[in-house]
């Protein structure tokens, strides 16, 4: 059995891609003391506590507050920032025991490009002969921490997790029960609470910044990649599919799928 953490980036007009930190069960806990060893040598030199949530966007694009004092955020700028995305993704790549893997696709439609990367990661789990489960960053229907709420403010925030996954439920069980090799409904994992959820949400910036760097022909010339997100992304290189583009599969649209193309 293998847990895969799933996270989304790309753009608003120009396409979408999913990334994956897959990792077998029995190297779960490995992973994550690589991943927490990470967010203490980021705390020793930074002064970003362990359980502050990182939002690679913020960080990269120097906004919000990650550190304990005022004097380690002012001293936390751009330059150091880029560093600290460097540290967190070289300490990963020391652990062996993963894979990432990234699909991207011709949309903007979250749950168009998710049926076709569980087609993917179907293929890639009937490959290795294993089953996988899927936890993809999202609401979970939890208020936030320290905040008291009526019955309704708790029913309607669960009711909006609940709508909010629904697309990806529908492909989870759109899958033929007989054949399948992910197992479950999706799970939604609020990156607040999660830290291989915050570890993905870096690895798909910096997939999709590598992506967009090498291939202006697919994401235009508008948006220009971040020399850290790259930087920091081709740590994780002997963990890249050896028949991949950087790490990155390019997925048809369905529609041209269905059509046999254009």
């Amino acid at each position: 059995m293998h847990l895969c953490y799933v996270d989304d980036s790309g753009d608003s007009k120009n396409g979408t891609t999913l990334t994956a930190l897959i990792v077998e069960d029995r190297h779960w806990s490995g992973l994550l003391s690589a991943w927490l060893e990470g967010r203490r040598e980021l705390h020793a030199t930074f002064g970003v506590a362990k359980n502050t949530e990182l939002h690679t966007f913020k960080l990269l694009k120097n906004r919000g507050e990650f550190c304990e004092t005022e004097e380690q955020n002012k001293a936390f700028h751009k330059g150091t920032r880029a560093a600290a995305y460097r540290m967190l993704l070289t300490k990963l790549a020391r652990f062996e025991h993963f894979t990432v893997l990234t699909v991207a696709m011709k949309t903007t439609r979250k749950p168009e490009i998710y049926s076709g990367f569980l087609a993917y990661l179907e293929d890639w789990a009937e490959e290795r002969d294993t089953h996988l489960m899927v936890f993809y960053d999202g609401q979970q229907g939890l208020a936030d921490d320290g905040h008291e709420l009526t019955q309704s403010e708790q029913n309607e925030i669960w009711e909006t997790a609940v709508r909010g996954a629904a697309p990806y439920r529908r492909a989870h069980r759109d899958l033929d029960l007989g054949t399948r090799r992910i197992v479950e409904d999706v799970f939604m994992q609020d990156s607040r609470y999660s830290q291989l959820i915050q570890a993905v949400d870096l690895i798909a910036y910096g997939a999709y910044h590598t992506h967009l760097d090498g291939h202006p022909e697919i994401w235009g010339t508008k948006n220009q990649a971040l020399a850290a997100a790259v930087a920091g992304y081709v740590r994780l290189h002997e963990r890249w599919g050896e028949d991949s583009d950087k790490g990155v599969y390019w997925l048809e649209p369905i529609e041209n799928q269905e059509t046999g193309g254009s």
